[in-house]
């Protein structure tokens, strides 16, 4: 039972690659037959054609017969590999690049689809690290190296069983030969598919740091930090420590290998050289002709180094589908199915609960909230403040469904937020995060996340007006469609801190949803700036549910209620009125602090 399981799952990856390559692009199988049937011509053009000459050659057959023979070997043998390599070049250019891309973008649609708290596990990391090598050509080899393998494990196979028809018609003396040559080979070929596999696992872990700090030294992004704090010499020093490493792994392998590599081929010179002393007494007992000595010879010598061909491509095989496996496991397995097919019913308003509320996140024993109790209703602004670490962002992740409460349940419309259909529940929700993200797309497609041909510029104007990017996009020569960054377009622009902020509370309104959050996507602002905008948002919003949060204190004055979180507890609540007043309490030794940069 435990072998055929094996079997199954060293079979899967080829069976799984082929459906893909299938379903991805139609012609492939087509051109790819094409391809084999030529590789299968080849070896047998050499075979006949040399005896076909000696043999007229012998007969002493007229010239122009000679000649004739020549030029169809010669012509025969261009045409089979002008198409050998036109369509190898074809497949590669139209085919296995386009797969490979494909596979790296199921990659990332499927970390798009995991439940997001496993994106921060050390194991979803290295899943997802161990699939993008299953399918990098320089380890697994790619899709192309599998149909590569495939293609010619199929043709070896066919040109080992049709030359040993041939070669045993005259003899059987060259079968001891081979199995000998095989037996050694065999034994070479392992040994090297051992140490390359050794060799790949140890530049693995050096292969990401190294490839981590390059991109660190090419990113602009790093540029102030590396200049200011003169980390130019250190980061240099690293990439060297790393490639030096890198370097004596490569030469310590090759050495390794070189034995192996150098035996394999005294190997096959021996048996090459003791096939054709062998055809040669045959020759010379007049049992073959001098043109069945020519064709024998690369029979023998085809037979050969077909089937050291075939054990290589196994090896290829094995390779690939150790590898690929990694990455099948991480886009067939993750699987996160959303809990709830309700979809949430906000024609009345929305009212949120949270009963009971406790949540650890993954791996720790400390509790990030504890025993939260609170109802926000339809169409109120509340604030959410407290010291940072103290639970406000925790808070907000457990009701946009990013975690799940440990203990408790948050209740919407009476209904259990897991109850909902996922992609229905994050309708109603649109939230600015502090670290939040713009892509290096149009401003049009940063602010409507989808195709910007399915909106107008002109539904856009009075949010951008609201916001106060109008000016700004104005005086962009490709206005809406100007990239946001130049990343990989020079017609981009780049953002100031105060752009990218209204970029992205602008993305927040469009968006319409019922309930709007705003989780600190001002903290790198100065307070009187932080104020102002906290104030134009809460205008706004302001027939909408709004939940502000920060540390700072510019959303209170004009919400309708605080909650006060300090180490993962509401510890104090009410108006900013009421708290302010509160004599010893955390919101009003807060405020004391922060008054004098908001009076």
């Amino acid at each position: 039972m435990k072998k055929k399981d094996d079997k199954s799952i060293k079979s899967k990856p080829i069976r799984y690659f082929a459906s893909a390559m299938r379903k991805y692009k139609k012609g492939f199988y087509l051109l790819y037959a094409i391809l084999i049937l030529a590789m299968m011509i080849q070896p047998f053009i050499n075979m006949f054609g040399p005896k076909m000459m000696i043999d007229a050659i012998m007969v002493k057959a007229d010239i122009s017969v000679i000649i004739k023979i020549a030029a169809v070997m010669v012509l025969a043998d261009f045409l089979i590999k002008i198409v050998t390599v036109f369509t190898d070049l074809e497949l590669d250019r139209e085919y296995y690049t386009g797969l490979d891309r494909h596979l790296e973008a199921a990659v990332g649609k499927k970390s798009m689809e995991l439940k997001y708290e496993t994106t921060e596990n050390k194991e979803t990391l290295d899943s997802l690290a161990d699939a993008r090598t299953g399918i990098d050509s320089g380890y697994s080899g790619g899709s192309k190296g599998l149909f590569s393998a495939i293609a010619l494990l199929t043709v070896n196979i066919v040109v080992i069983l049709l030359s040993a028809a041939i070669v045993f018609r005259y003899t059987l003396l060259p079968v001891f030969l081979i199995i000998i040559n095989v037996t050694l080979n065999t034994f070479f070929e392992s040994r090297l598919n051992k140490i390359k596999m050794d060799q790949i696992q140890r530049l693995a872990v050096t292969d990401r740091a190294y490839h981590y700090l390059l991109h660190g030294l090419s990113d602009i992004k790093y540029g102030k930090d590396i200049r200011l704090f003169n980390a130019k010499d250190m980061m240099l020093g690293r990439v060297d420590g790393f490639n030096d490493k890198q370097s004596e792994i490569n030469k310590s392998h090759a050495k390794e290998s070189q034995k192996y590599i150098t035996a394999s081929k005294i190997n096959l010179a021996v048996t090459a050289a003791l096939v054709y002393l062998m055809l040669a007494v045959m020759v010379i007992n007049k049992k073959i002709g001098i043109g069945d000595f020519t064709m024998l010879s690369t029979a023998v010598t085809t037979i050969v180094a077909s089937i050291n061909m075939v054990l290589k491509q196994i090896l290829e095989l094995k390779k690939f589908c150790g590898y690929s496996e990694k990455f099948i496991s991480y886009v067939e397995g993750n699987v996160y199915e959303e809990k709830g097919d309700k979809d949430p019913d906000v024609s009345k308003g929305i009212v949120i609960e949270f009963r009971n509320v406790s949540f650890k996140y993954p791996g720790s024993k400390e509790y990030a909230l504890k025993n939260i109790n609170t109802t926000i209703k339809s169409g109120e602004h509340w604030s959410v403040v407290g010291l940072n670490g103290a639970g406000k962002s925790t808070f907000i992740k457990l009701l946009c469904r990013l975690y799940e409460c440990t203990e408790g349940e948050i209740i919407v419309n009476n209904v259990n937020i897991m109850d909902y259909d996922y992609s229905s529940y994050m309708k109603i929700l649109s939230v600015v995060f502090q670290d939040f993200y713009l892509l290096n797309f149009s401003i049009k497609e940063n602010l409507i996340c989808d195709s910007p041909d399915k909106v107008s510029d002109e539904k856009l104007i009075p949010l951008l007006e609201e916001v106060g990017l109008k000016d700004k996009v104005d005086s962009l020569k490709l206005g809406l469609m100007t990239p946001v960054f130049r990343y990989y377009d020079q017609n981009g622009f780049e953002p100031s801190g105060g752009e990218q902020q209204k970029i992205a509370l602008a993305r927040a309104l469009y968006k319409n949803a019922p309930v709007l959050i705003l989780d600190e996507p001002t903290a790198a602002l100065d307070p009187i700036a932080e104020k102002e905008i906290y104030e134009q948002f809460n205008s706004m919003v302001k027939n909408k549910t709004a939940i502000f949060i920060s540390h700072r204190l510019a959303s209170c004055k004009f919400c309708d209620k605080l909650l006060v979180f300090k180490d993962g507890e509401i510890v104090e609540r009410g108006t900013h009125d009421s708290l302010v007043k509160l004599s010893g309490g955390i919101y009003a030794d807060m405020y004391k602090a922060q008054e004098k940069m908001y009076s």
